[in-house]
């Protein structure tokens, strides 16, 4: 009889490990999964993995040597989805780029770029789940409902017992299923949002100073008021830590990020704070983590010159399909292709369609090479990033003869360097 397993669930970016699975009448049952667990677990998957040239069934190695030389004939190839990548398969992707002179980019959009940038300027403060759970008295969700995205985050950080520790502050437009589990919900529209953080800020400059805080003329009573039950809420907590995801489009500036990181800044001048982003973009993180170890930038970087550069989003795989500046591309996805182009511009689209392609995917495509891919945890292993940058490393539930997609990248880099 076999045991029952302790596996990784990657249903969202928390990637719970405390998930049990028990052998039953040929198929697994799960334990202690929430929601997006439980239908990540009951996805269906092919039974034999199957690869594809120009839409027929082809042999592993064919494939191999159709897609090295794609990306060989190119002379401005572009690699992209990383962030449907193991951290094991990203760190072969680079190596490609290296020695193809392409372009690599750990996502195919510009969307949460701009988080990014604000953390190359303002930096962050930031701790593990672990650290949170344990030593936080207060927990602050802005703008983020982790009940929806993140479900069993707060059983997460309160895994001491059933007697909660912390108190917890929701900040949103709407009232969530989080807020609804809040001690206290503060509500402000999206558009006053970054007034009031920045109320915020000024209160707590002379609150540090020992200053009273004086009405702002050109604020609005209720924001005025607001900013200051908010305010009073974190400078009276020991250990803060504040949730939040990016509210904003742009792929420059997010003035909601770049505000909370300065706010948890000065709030160290009193308490302990740190802050955390809710991320829910897949394995980005770590592609992000690799690319910085590996060029010095963590995204959208360029190998043409023999070395690595960037130039804000100038390389970025959704610039580069736009201004039809590549020529060829390799890219993952856990979408369908329709889901996977419909983040695109008109004019990215058309480009896209128009040049050789290389997939790794989960789900069918039109490719000129399709590597079928697998699912984290169901048949298919390696390392991923927690939402709190700790790497996991993410087993297959079942042995099988799949090979993983570093494999088939690793023998691609081969290939190359053998067409010389």
């Amino acid at each position: 009889m076999q045991k029952i397993e302790k596996i990784i669930c990657a249903g969202c970016t928390l990637l719970c490990d405390d998930i049990e699975a028990e052998p039953h009448a040929g198929h697994w049952r799960f334990k202690n999964t929430c929601e997006l667990g439980s239908q990540y677990f009951t996805q269906q998957s092919p039974p034999t993995q199957t690869h594809f040239v120009d839409d027929r069934v082809a042999a592993i190695d064919l494939a191999i040597l159709a897609a090295a030389k794609i990306i060989k004939k190119a002379k401005s190839p572009l690699i992209c989805g990383l962030d449907h990548l193991s951290t094991e398969a990203q760190q072969v992707s680079w190596k490609i780029a290296d020695i193809a002179g392409a372009t690599i980019d750990t996502t195919f959009t510009n969307r949460g770029r701009s988080s990014i940038f604000s953390l190359q300027k303002t930096g962050k403060v930031t701790a593990t789940l672990g650290e949170i759970g344990s030593r936080s008295d207060l927990v602050v969700f802005w703008f983020c409902d982790p009940e929806a995205t993140h479900p069993r985050l707060l059983q997460r950080l309160n895994q001491k017992g059933k007697d909660r520790s912390h108190r917890i502050l929701v900040v949103g437009d709407k009232e969530t299923a989080t807020a609804k589990r809040a001690d206290h919900f503060i509500q402000v529209s999206a558009e006053n949002a970054p007034e009031l953080l920045g109320r915020v800020r000024s209160q707590l400059e002379l609150h540090t100073d020992s200053k009273k805080s004086a009405p702002d003329p050109d604020c609005s009573p209720v924001i005025e008021t607001t900013a200051s039950e908010l305010l009073n809420e974190l400078v009276n907590a020991k250990y803060g830590s504040m949730f939040f995801e990016q509210v904003t489009e742009d792929s420059r500036f997010d003035p909601a990020g770049d505000s909370i990181s300065r706010l948890i800044r000065r709030l160290n001048d009193l308490t302990r704070f740190v802050g955390l982003k809710l991320r829910t973009d897949n394995n980005a993180q770590s592609a992000e983590n690799v690319l910085a170890w590996s060029s010095g930038y963590p995204f959208a970087a360029n190998h043409s010159l023999g070395h690595p550069r960037q130039h804000g989003l100038e390389f970025s795989a959704e610039s580069m399909l736009q201004n039809q500046h590549c020529d060829a591309i390799l890219f993952a996805s856990r979408l369908s292709k329709s889901e996977l182009v419909d983040q695109l511009p008109a004019s990215a689209r058309v480009h896209f369609e128009s040049i050789p392609q290389i997939a790794f995917s989960t789900q069918a495509m039109t490719a000129d090479v399709q590597f079928q891919m697998g699912l984290p945890g169901i048949n298919e292993a390696g390392e991923y990033c927690r939402v709190d940058n700790i790497s996991m490393p993410i087993r297959k539930i079942e042995p099988n003869d799949w090979i993983p997609p570093e494999v088939i990248l690793e023998k691609i880099l081969q290939n190359l360097l053998t067409l010389g």
